[in-house]
């Protein structure tokens, strides 16, 4: 539809659910795309790990540009919205892609060990130095991944990506489990994910946090306790900010109205999005879209 976000879908190659290549590939392969362009803002529908062995590399992600140096690694969720700079083929480093279908044919890791934080952008930064990993990099590897995924060998071939994928993965939420100052409840990890997935179905439907903790059968203030002990935020807050920068979205990647967007993101009059807006940026939808 015109107007839409380019949304981009994942489309598999030797009959695999993963794609591993270096930046000099990668770039080759977004300067020949014909169905969007990957140095514009799109929507992935996939999940995309990008890693910089040598120089730097700075990236567009949800508003924000991060810096990529040598060792640094960058964790973007599908349905984030994204572009990739011309300067990605002056570093050297790797591209990991792969969908849902891959993540749970070899998702083998037990109820103990979740996969909660590496991809979960509400939570923690998606950026990962070297530095933070000290002698626990994985370089190696993602060097592992690519000569495999190269390799002319089929047979094991998905199995063995699945396994590399899941110890780098580890490796990541590991490192983010050092980052995080207080003991989190594995459950209370496993709830805000559920609330997280709801969250992205239902907004333009409600943003009543109450109603989000009926659908999960849980009390409001067990939810509120949960979001607020993971974010900083309350759940209304927390709800609030998700829709702000789906408007945000909207403003900056698409052509379409105010009284369109609003429709889009669940408002019933374009006044009471605009109020919203104003409430939560101190600046409105069209001086944001403007600047």
């Amino acid at each position: 539809m015109l107007g839409e976000i380019p949304h981009v879908a994942f489309k598999k190659t030797q009959e695999l659910y993963i794609e591993v290549m270096d930046f000099q590939t990668l770039g080759k392969k977004l300067k020949t795309s014909t169905d969007h362009n990957p140095f514009e803002i799109h929507r992935i529908d996939f999940y995309l790990i990008l890693v910089v062995t040598k120089n730097s590399y700075t990236h567009f992600l949800d508003f924000h540009f991060y810096e990529l140096s040598e060792g640094s690694s960058l964790f973007i969720s599908k349905n984030q919205i994204q572009r990739f700079s011309n300067t990605i083929t002056n570093a050297k480093g790797y591209g990991l892609l792969f969908n849902t279908d891959f993540l749970n044919k070899h998702y083998f890791l037990s109820d103990k060990l979740r996969l909660n934080r590496v991809f979960n952008y509400h939570i923690e930064s998606p950026l990962i130095h070297q530095k933070e990993q000290g002698a626990h990099h994985f370089l190696d590897i993602i060097k592992n991944l690519y000569e495999e995924y190269q390799s002319s060998h089929s047979f094991g071939k998905s199995e063995i990506l699945g396994s590399l994928l899941n110890v780098l993965l580890l490796k990541a939420e590991r490192t983010k489990d050092r980052r995080t100052k207080v003991e989190i409840n594995q459950y209370w990890l496993d709830v805000f994910s559920r609330f997280k997935e709801l969250l992205e179905i239902e907004y333009v439907t409600t943003r009543n946090s109450r109603n989000y903790a009926h659908l999960l059968n849980i009390s409001y203030k067990f939810l509120n306790d949960i979001v607020k002990k993971l974010t900083g935020k309350t759940a209304k807050v927390f709800i609030d900010a998700y829709v702000t920068i789906e408007i945000k979205r909207y403003l900056v990647t698409t052509p379409l109205s105010i009284k369109e967007i609003s429709h889009k993101t669940g408002f019933d009059e374009p006044g009471n999005m605009i109020a919203f807006f104003k409430k939560n940026t101190n600046t409105t939808p069209l001086k944001f879209r403007q600047r």
